[in-house]
């Protein structure tokens, strides 16, 4: 069939974002019905007019045209508006030659939907749809959907910083033990001399230094709930036997105790490691192996799942913006520069790396000019050059660029500690020790 313009409008006229085309002199050219509905009342027509033209407040309040307009580069942000919530905004220049010929807005907000009526429902956790909302996590979200209601055992596999603990919270908060406990046990954070403590409790007088009260496990604090090991790649050989006691029997004996107890529980648990290679190796049993991974998620590494990379810089300009009380935006192009990298370190480095930019960037928009350290550093990665830094050096510099920074807006050791979480008395021993006045 023949895409027409006819048919262009009867698609275009279904999103419920607001979009407008402009040519390079900011004269409209095209609007859907969304944007009309908005910000165009009345019946008058607008094609044909310069954007300045248009008075309603909201729109001039959040609009990228001027700024593309005067330097040919697009614009990507997030706006709050007061009384109005918080607008994505994204205006791309189409370029021809160098020079442009068109630009694309588009307007998107959470609380309208203009045109299009929407069922009322409870939004997931902001947290969640960005981290998984992405196509290449379709089939997994679909699955989990199916077995919502088993309590089958899950194994979650991927790289480091994949978001495997998100997708067990996930899991989690799916399932019909939602309301209850979900308990986290890294299994690499826990001292081996303590983990079965930890773990599964003693009784009083149960060695010495015990506490004459007894200590209640984690295992049994995730009663009724979800119980989740992660690192299980790295939990001691002598006690895999208790968790596969427990995956089975539903039973558990704290230490020093003659009698089990009865837990009721579901386990999930992720590793980085393969676990089939630790099986070969005698580092893994292998029937709790295969009691674990009843049913298989493997979470995908950031560059294989490309179209998340926008949502997640999203969610940490939105996360950081709040957690040190500022309100910065990020240009089109710096967006473009990190969605294009290899990100070895996955989710994890694009949330270190989003932070130092919020933090470090000297003007309310971060550019391009801000993120060459970063770039640096992968390239160093990828020629396996490994440049020597020194640890406190390094911890040096960020710390004073974040108090030079905060120091220069709020001139007062007071507000300064509060923005970025630390007592007065640090604040001001931290600023006499950068000599920042």
């Amino acid at each position: 069939m023949k895409f027409n313009k006819i048919n262009f409008n009867d698609i275009v006229n279904t999103i419920g974002f607001y979009i407008c085309m402009y040519d390079k002199e900011g004269i409209i050219r095209y609007y859907n019905l969304a944007f009309k509905n908005a910000y165009l009342h009345g019946s008058e027509a607008f094609v044909g007019k310069h954007f300045s033209s248009i008075e309603n407040v909201e729109y001039q309040g959040v609009t990228g045209i001027k700024a593309v307009i005067e330097t040919s580069e697009g614009q990507s942000y997030q706006k709050k508006i007061e009384n109005l919530g918080l607008f994505y905004i994204n205006t791309a220049p189409i370029l021809h030659n160098g020079e442009i010929n068109y630009i694309i807005e588009t307007i998107a907000t959470p609380f309208k939907a203009p045109i299009l009526p929407v069922k009322e429902h409870v939004p997931e956790a902001p947290a969640q749809d960005m981290f998984l909302g992405d196509i290449k996590m379709q089939s997994i979200l679909e699955t989990i959907s199916r077995i919502s209601n088993f309590d089958s055992t899950i194994l979650i596999t991927g790289e480091s910083g994949t978001g495997k603990s998100m997708l067990a919270k996930y899991i989690h908060s799916k399932s019909k033990r939602a309301n209850k406990p979900f308990i986290t046990i890294n299994c690499a954070a826990i001292p081996e001399n303590l983990i079965e403590s930890e773990l599964f409790g003693y009784v009083a007088g149960a060695f010495t230094g015990a506490s004459q009260k007894g200590k209640k496990g984690l295992v049994e604090a995730a009663d009724t709930g979800t119980l989740f090991l992660d690192e299980i790649g790295l939990l001691p050989l002598q006690l895999q036997s208790k968790f596969l006691q427990l995956i089975q029997e539903k039973t558990y004996t704290p230490i020093g105790a003659l009698k089990s107890k009865t837990v009721d529980v579901r386990i999930i648990s992720a590793t980085n490691l393969n676990l089939k290679k630790q099986v070969m190796e005698h580092k893994f049993r292998e029937d709790l192996f295969y009691r674990l991974r009843v049913i298989e998620f493997h979470m995908p590494p950031l560059r294989e799942r490309v179209d998340a990379i926008n949502p997640l810089i999203d969610y940490f300009l939105q996360l950081y913006n709040k957690t040190y009380h500022i309100n910065k935006s990020i240009t089109f192009e710096t967006r473009k520069l990190l969605c294009s990298g290899g990100w070895s370190g996955n989710i994890r480095e694009l949330q270190y790396v989003m932070e130092r930019l919020v933090v470090t960037s000297r003007d309310d928009q971060i550019t391009v000019g801000d993120i060459p350290s970063f770039h640096e550093t992968d390239t160093v990665a990828e020629n396996n050059e490994i440049k020597n830094i020194k640890f406190e050096d390094e911890v040096e510099a960020f710390e004073k660029e974040l108090l030079f920074r905060y120091y220069s807006i709020y001139k007062s050791t007071y507000k300064l500690a509060t923005a970025i979480g630390i007592s007065q008395t640090k604040a001001s021993r931290l600023l006499r020790k950068y000599n920042i006045q």
